[in-house]
């Protein structure tokens, strides 16, 4: 017999044998091992409208026994700069080249919308964490009602800088619109009954969020001079942000259940009547209720709602609130929510990237020997149903405020985020700074610890002892960092490798920055301010990593005799616009408020929008920033500036929400021949 003959002969013999159970009239055998279990992540859902129940009751049960008003605060955040590369004019500065950001103007090429939000003219100042909290609920400035609000909308004539109001939008009362949406024929307005500042402490009040309302209103615009109501949506629960991408609005909220009678500070008797009322609440009571053209249901069912598994090693030292966060996807063409999702956990912080949701929340340590704080982050698909993907943990806490903002990043499947651990008790430093590199792990739904900084390899410490970190900013494989106390360290962390990341170079200047923008891969510049207090501009030259250096920088005011300066760029990125113009050359431009104080004019207050070219991009050893001239806004003193601008070719909007909404404008190649107000 030839061997392949052979070979196949054995072949069937072990085919049959193996068919037949070995042979005989033996029974087949059976396998009798347990499949494996199915992945678990920290989050699991809750299983039934008890469960939901119960974990409000003890939400609530451990605020009164612990005698505070709730451990959340929430902010918003997102990734990688959007300057309108490619166009005539500039759009809102996101942090996403995809995903949209709310804001109170909005400039689609033809029109500007302006929103009368409540914010704009609210005088709450949110301190960060770490500091006393501010009790701002009764504090809060009525909502307006009868005032005639509305929405404007305005043609531009961007050939002389003209524009003229076409039209408006009546808007309801009771809420205020935070923010705006445009694309082609729609325009999008997200409400609030509420407004809380910008982030930080007042987000760690439960009661905050009780008695709320959020709202997206969807408006057809394909005939400007007269908007048509397409959609209304309304719901429970206090606007905390949103977000779009392509023809989904995100939102995200905040809601605490009211439940009548409650002590959030009870004695021994009121303790006692607080559990009767809460034995007495049902899901009617918690669920926040949604209304949608006039049809109510609740926004959300049991299984909708994650908690943290108590019995993960992840789980926090803290779990559960009974203020639910919670996320709401909105389809703008079938106009219906498409999910809504909740969670039941201390919430701290909310980033967007073009592909996830993530939630945060700083978990405090009880041990002593053991760091003093971790963040927890919990990652979400960013589609319309949402679904949870993992969660994991980096030493320190992710502080989220203004420029904050920009501390944490997701690339090329890497979650990057800078946390910060206080030692109050070491006077040698009592602060320290932590970049963490975490990475999917799609089969355990965890997201995995791949690298830190510093480590046992690269122990050199990111800021000098006791420097504060202030400007951050993740440009693909870079990661920028500003720490300050007396001078401004600024370090280029080479992200490349995302298993080993090292500090790169380190360069020290004057003064600090807290915003970053990067230019191109060889510039950075930076807005913060000086070392005298005014506004302050740098442009650095990063084209070697290994050896930053600064090619000047501009402190506004500092020539005309300022004594102080403020901007609200350094902290809201919608306040600063910028556009790419050609290879050599961008503008970009800056509002700023400025103090002078002298014997002859006593103290007077200046608002202007200051406008800059970036020249010579394309040679950096030669590139430098230039003032080109400013627009004056001739208002009187007010308590909030709140200012918003626009490129449009040679023109320049600038929108001042102060009193009025009013819009000034000029031509970029005479600043001082303006135009307004509009």
């Amino acid at each position: 017999m030839s061997t392949w003959l052979l070979i196949a002969s054995m072949a069937v013999i072990a085919m049959t044998t193996a068919g037949c159970g070995g042979g005989g009239n033996s029974a087949p055998v059976t396998d009798t091992t347990p499949p494996p279990a199915p992945p678990s992540g920290l989050l699991i859902a809750l299983s039934s409208d008890d469960k939901l129940l119960d974990s409000v009751r003890d939400g609530f049960t451990q605020l009164a026994n612990n005698k505070v008003v709730g451990t959340t605060d929430l902010a918003s955040v997102n990734a990688e700069a959007s300057t309108s590369a490619d166009s005539s004019f500039s759009t809102t500065y996101t942090l996403e080249s995809s995903v949209d950001e709310h804001d109170v103007v909005k400039y689609d090429g033809k029109h500007l919308f302006i929103a009368p939000s409540r914010g704009m003219d609210c005088c709450m100042i949110i301190t960060d964490a770490g500091m006393p909290e501010i009790a701002i609920a009764d504090a809060m400035p009525e909502p307006p009602t009868g005032d005639g609000r509305s929405i404007r909308i305005l043609a531009t004539n961007p050939s002389d800088g003209g524009a003229s109001q076409v039209s408006s939008i009546d808007l309801s009362d009771h809420l205020s619109v935070e923010g705006l949406y445009v694309s082609e024929s729609q325009l999008v307005a997200i409400g609030s009954s509420g407004y809380w500042g910008g982030y930080g402490d007042s987000f760690s009040r439960t009661a905050n969020w009780a008695s709320q309302t959020t709202a997206l209103y969807l408006y057809d615009i394909a005939d400007i001079s007269a908007p048509t109501p397409q959609l209304t949506i309304e719901f429970e629960g206090g606007l905390v942000n949103s977000r779009k991408k392509g023809d989904m609005v995100y939102l995200v909220a905040r809601h605490t259940p009211k439940i009548e009678g409650f002590v959030y500070y009870p004695n021994d008797q009121q303790a006692i009547e607080n559990e009767r009322l809460l034995a007495d609440i049902t899901l009617a009571d918690i669920v926040p209720n949604i209304v949608i053209d006039g049809a109510t249901n609740p926004l959300v069912a049991a299984d909708d709602c994650l908690i943290a598994d108590t019995e993960h090693p992840l789980s926090p030292v803290s779990n559960g609130v009974p203020t639910m966060t919670v996320l709401v996807a909105i389809n703008l063409v079938d106009r219906q929510v498409a999910r809504a999702r909740c969670y039941l956990e201390p919430t701290n912080g909310i980033y967007v990237s073009e592909n996830a949701i993530y939630l945060s929340q700083i978990d405090y340590s009880e041990a002593p020997a053991e760091p003093s704080s971790r963040t927890l982050v919990h990652r979400f698909e960013l589609s319309p149903d949402m679904p949870y993907q993992g969660s994991g943990a980096a030493d320190g806490a992710l502080y989220l405020s203004g420029s904050k903002d920009f501390r944490i990043n997701e690339h090329d499947g890497y979650l990057r985020l800078v946390t910060s651990q206080l030692n109050p008790d070491n006077a040698d430093d009592s602060i320290e700074h932590t970049l963490t590199i975490l990475a999917l792990n799609a089969d355990d739904i965890e997201l995995d610890v791949v690298a830190t900084l510093p480590n046992a390899q690269r122990p050199q410490a990111i800021g000098k002892p006791n420097e504060q970190l202030y400007g951050a900013r993740f440009m693909g494989e870079v990661l920028y960092l500003v720490t300050f106390e007396r001078i401004d360290p600024l370090y280029v962390i080479d992200l490349s490798t995302p298993t080993d990341p090292f500090i790169a170079g380190e360069l020290m200047v004057t003064g600090f920055s807290d915003f970053l923008h990067a230019v191109n891969d060889d510039l950075l510049m930076g807005l913060g301010q000086d070392e005298n207090g005014l506004v302050k501009l740098e442009l650095f030259n990063v084209a070697d990593m290994n050896a930053p250096y600064s090619l000047g920088g501009i402190s506004i005011g500092e020539s005309r005799g300022a004594t102080w300066g403020y901007s609200e760029a350094r902290y809201n990125r919608h306040a600063f616009t910028y556009l790419k113009v050609n290879d050599s050359q961008d503008r970009f431009l800056v509002p700023a408020r400025l103090s002078f104080n002298s014997a002859d004019d006593g103290y007077r207050v200046e608002d202007n929008l200051y406008l800059f070219e970036l020249n010579s991009k394309d040679n950096p050893a030669l590139a430098s920033i230039d003032m080109v001239g400013k627009i004056t806004a001739k208002q009187p003193n007010r308590r909030r500036v709140t200012q918003r601008s626009i490129i449009h070719n040679d023109a320049v909007y600038f929108i001042d929400l102060g009193v009025d909404n009013s819009v000034w404008s000029a031509l970029w190649s005479n600043p001082s021949d303006q135009k307004g107000p509009l």
